[in-house]
């Protein structure tokens, strides 16, 4: 979207969870944690989510849902 208006940044920062782990075995966890930024001027809300997640075997595990945490947060403008 090029309006000024509507610019919403989403970060993305995994972490290996070793303590979970067992490479032995070929177990292997993670962590992620998404952050919203909204950089315009006007309000946004979150609606839904949507996420493919691969594996290391290339498998894709489809994630969809309404908002996040069963919230729909207003993101306002700065945050």
């Amino acid at each position: 979207m090029s309006d000024p208006r509507y610019q919403v940044d989403v970060d993305v920062v995994t972490r290996f969870l070793k303590e979970h782990s067992d490479p032995e075995n070929d177990r292997f966890a993670f962590a992620y944690t998404i952050t919203v930024h909204n950089n315009g001027s006007v309000a946004a809300k979150l609606m839904s989510r949507h996420w493919l997640i691969t594996n290391g075997d290339g498998q894709v595990e489809e994630v969809k849902g309404a908002g996040v945490i069963g919230q729909q947060p207003l993101i306002e403008p700065g945050q």
